[in-house]
């Protein structure tokens, strides 16, 4: 089983192709064998079983429905959308790496094998024929609510199948790399390359029957929507500013924030510009310490505060509390 995984999957000769592009886009995922019905506010989505579905989701706050669940989420007004799928059956998703090397080319050792088998494989807890063991794959499973390309950096889609094979060419020269022209490996062309794609659960079990009749099951649990992870803001340093005047003004940009979370459309957008990167708190800084040069209790509450706010910086979709600050 070992040898089947991590050789016949993720050592493949080249052959010729050209990688898909990628969407914009969000998409909500059916990967079941029944249709299901799933609510983003006041609108009903029927998917039919093994289907996705194209949407278009408005910037801000938005509740999901699913078979008697509910939860809060909200699409960050950002300009730079990330590809991302909704998963609201909470379904096993397998991201795996697929090696496309040139077993021609003399690097092609058996030495650059086994260091790229330890490099590009993680430990996995799975049931291998009943049997419950920790192996070294070259992928990684996920049943996130919100599967982010951002977590997960695909270059084919669940549905888009890989190819057979690639065609291998150099990176292109810039200013940042340009001593590339003197490396030995460049000027003998490419000879590997790893691509990656998302399956389905049973899109990737397929796949894997193709190499071995080992019967393979994951083991997540499905958490209920109602116990998933929130982001919040939670400022437990905001009581030791030792300025009243300063902690005012804190409190009225936590406030502003959680304005920006119930913004819509355009005026999210334009929130997050003013209220994830302004400058508002880099200049409340500089005030402070002019007024209290060796007083730190404002830059280490502002601090954790922009801690707290980077994921609405990183990711689109995020789990909120439905609360009103």
């Amino acid at each position: 089983m070992k040898k089947l995984i991590l050789l016949s999957l993720l050592f493949i000769s080249t052959l010729f192709t050209s990688c898909n592009t990628s969407s914009n886009h969000y998409w909500i995922d059916n990967p079941t064998n029944e249709p299901i019905t799933v609510y983003i506010d006041d609108t009903a989505y029927e998917i039919p079983a093994m289907t996705k579905i194209e949407i278009d989701l408005e910037y801000g706050k938005h509740q999901l429905k699913y078979n008697g669940q509910e939860l809060t989420f909200h699409n960050g007004g950002r300009v730079n959308k990330e590809q991302a799928i909704i998963n609201p059956t909470q379904s096993t998703y397998v991201f795996m790496a697929h090696k496309f090397i040139n077993e021609n080319d003399e690097r092609a050792t058996d030495e650059y094998i086994q260091w790229a088998q330890k490099v590009q494989s993680d430990s996995l807890r799975l049931k291998v024929n009943d049997t419950i063991t920790t192996i070294f794959v070259p992928f990684k499973i996920t049943n996130q609510l919100f599967i982010k390309k951002g977590d997960f950096d695909w270059q084919y889609n669940i549905e888009e199948p890989m190819p057979e094979g690639i065609t291998l060419s150099p990176p292109i020269i810039t200013s940042r790399n340009r001593s590339l022209q003197n490396d030995p490996n460049y000027q003998a062309g490419k000879f590997q390359e790893t691509l990656f794609k998302l399956y389905r659960e049973q899109e990737f079990k397929d796949y894997v029957k193709q190499a071995s009749d080992d019967k393979i099951e994951f083991l997540l649990e499905k958490t209920p929507y109602a116990e998933l992870p929130k982001l919040k803001i939670e400022l437990t340093k905001l009581k030791d500013i030792t300025d009243p005047e300063y902690k005012q003004k804190l409190e009225d940009h936590v406030h502003l924030f959680y304005q920006w979370l119930d913004m819509k459309g355009s005026k999210s957008t334009t929130g997050f510009k003013e209220v994830l990167m302004g400058q508002q708190l880099t200049t409340l800084r500089s005030e402070f310490s002019k007024k209290h040069s060796d007083d730190y209790s404002f830059n280490q509450a502002t601090n954790e505060f922009d801690d707290q706010m980077t994921p609405f910086m990183r990711y689109q979709l995020n789990i909120i509390d439905n609360v009103n600050k």
